[in-house]
């Protein structure tokens, strides 16, 4: 009987759930949100719209008509943009929005001051979901974005950029938080944020998950230009982290334990002690899969320095950094131990780029190579593995080490890994790859469509057959490209009706190497990837 009356409430609540339009029915969002009831969603027409923006305990739905671009919620610099300050849960949705605490325009005796944290985002004890958001010109003493205490967030699909923190975190700051619901950032781009520790993150609390975004070109005055860590268990997988600068670690500077850091691009940041990661944690970190490559310190540890803990780096590309001691790693431990356990790694220069401190302890394990990379420009960036890298099903044999399986080729990796299903070395391999999907990748028809593609055998030396299904008569046009987008081959450009067809693809005038086929029927596409080999 309780669960009947419970459902009733809940179906009562969605019959009288309603929508509030601003400002047609409503002259700003405040006023609406205080009018809403849990469920209710405010639609706000395009234009500039006046913070600071509260949502008082409500469970809602706050999104734009017009999306970032054209609506935007300003305020002064002492006041936050938007606040959720009254338990909120993940069913409380801001979406659509810029966000920006403008620097006020009185004279510099008038000024008001800018507010201690958030200027864009102010979220405490709550957990509510934030997407396709744009975060821009905040200023506050710590997460000039987004600022995140005793409280958890869905994060997706946003920009946070232009933001200035005095302290801690010009992009974020992330406070403490529950470790059964950490705060989650996902598939955003955090770029050109400011601060004295963390540029574009700063994670401080007890732990958070960090995947699939953009950091770049962010700025710290001390720790962590792209992310600074001083938290108990942070994963970061699958980021694409570059030219950031910070006074220790460049890319991301740790100092919390059990950090995790699987699959990420760290790539051609600078700082004075460890370019791409700094580490002074005292604790366990993982370092699995990584690229960390063409990062720079001007005093130690050009690739990465660690002091007075164990780190373990497995499958993973050291390649191209520079520092004035230690050009690949510095073991920093000149007065309590740092170990270093190496394996299945493509380090530069092997054991020789490696600074031993006084109680450094390097165990070289199985596995490692010194042997160029052979990286190359592909659909994700400039450091694809070429088809004839040594770092291919070279990592760990281990079957929990595995690249994904191409459920179309039965026995080969999912792009952009390559080969068979062993590990590859770097971002590419392992199981952040699904991360890393190409865009024609993602594009691909959902199972519902049956727009299925195929080819075998894959890779081949000469030709090979592609088959693809229709579940509906459909213009189609099914075409080979290489890797920089160029137009090989169309195979088909016509109406075709329902059902199986393969065609003959004669590769045998094209270089060895990896090439892309696409396939476009009516509105759906599916993209695969196939590879030439041959001897000469």
């Amino acid at each position: 009987m309780k669960n009947s009356v419970l459902l009733l409430i809940a179906f009562c609540a969605l019959l009288t759930a309603d929508t509030l339009l601003v400002p047609s029915e409503y002259p700003s969002i405040q006023s609406a949100i205080s009018a809403a009831q849990d469920g209710d969603t405010v639609l706000v027409s395009p234009g500039e719209y006046g913070g600071p923006i509260g949502f008082q305990g409500k469970n809602i739905v706050v999104m734009s008509a017009g999306g970032p671009e054209n609506t935007l919620i300003r305020t002064f610099m002492d006041f936050h943009c938007v606040m959720f300050t009254g338990g909120e849960d993940s069913t409380a949705v801001l979406q659509g929005f810029t966000l920006r605490n403008q620097i006020s325009d009185a004279t510099s005796s008038g000024k008001q001051d800018p507010v201690d944290h958030g200027g864009g985002l102010y979220i405490t004890n709550s957990s509510p979901t934030i997407r396709n958001n744009i975060i821009k010109d905040c200023l506050a003493g710590s997460g000039a974005g987004v600022y995140l205490q005793h409280s958890s967030m869905f994060m997706t699909d946003c920009t946070v950029y232009n933001n200035n923190a005095w302290a801690y975190g010009g992009g974020f700051f992330i406070g403490s938080s529950d470790e059964n619901d950490p705060p989650c950032i996902i598939d955003c781009t955090i770029t050109n944020n400011n601060s004295q520790d963390g540029g574009g993150l700063y994670i401080w609390g007890d732990t958070a998950v960090v995947i699939n975004n953009n950091i770049s070109d962010n700025y710290s005055d001390h720790n962590g230009g792209g992310i600074g860590i001083s938290s108990t268990n942070v994963l970061l997988c699958g980021n694409y982290i570059s030219g950031n600068d910070g006074g220790s670690g460049g890319g991301v500077f740790i100092g919390g334990a059990i950090t995790t850091i699987i699959g990420n691009l760290i790539i051609e940041n600078t700082a004075v002690y460890g370019g791409g990661v700094g580490e002074y944690s005292s604790g366990n970190i993982c370092l699995e899969n990584n690229t960390i490559a063409f990062n720079s310190a001007t005093v130690r540890g050009g690739g990465l320095q660690s002091k007075n803990d164990s780190i373990f780096v497995t499958n993973s590309i050291i390649w191209g950094n520079n520092a004035l001691i230690g050009s690949q790693i510095y073991l920093l431990a000149f007065a309590d131990s740092t170990h270093a356990f190496i394996e299945y790694s493509n380090v530069e220069y092997g054991q020789d780029s490696i600074f031993l401190d006084t109680y450094a302890t390097l165990y070289w394990g199985p596995g490692n190579i010194d042997i160029d990379p052979q990286f190359e420009t592909g659909p994700l960036g400039d450091y694809h593995l070429s088809y004839i890298s040594p770092c291919i099903d070279a990592g760990n044999p281990a079957y929990e080490y595995n690249d994904p399986e191409d459920p179309f080729n039965p026995g080969y990796a999912l792009w952009p890994a390559m080969g068979l299903i062993r590990n590859d070395m770097g971002a590419f391999g392992g199981g952040a790859v699904n991360y890393w999907l190409t865009v024609e990748e993602e594009e691909s028809s959902p199972p519902e469509t049956m727009l299925v593609l195929k080819s075998f055998p894959n890779p081949f030396s000469s030709s090979c057959t592609v088959c693809y299904q229709l579940d509906e008569a459909s213009q189609v046009n099914l075409s080979i490209f290489d890797l920089s987008g160029r137009l090989i081959e169309i195979l088909v450009d016509e109406v075709v009706p329902a059902g199986m067809y393969s065609e003959y693809f004669d590769g045998s005038g094209l270089c060895s190497g990896m090439y892309l086929i696409r396939l476009v029927a009516g509105e759906n596409t599916a993209s695969r990837r196939c590879i030439i080999i041959r001897d000469n």
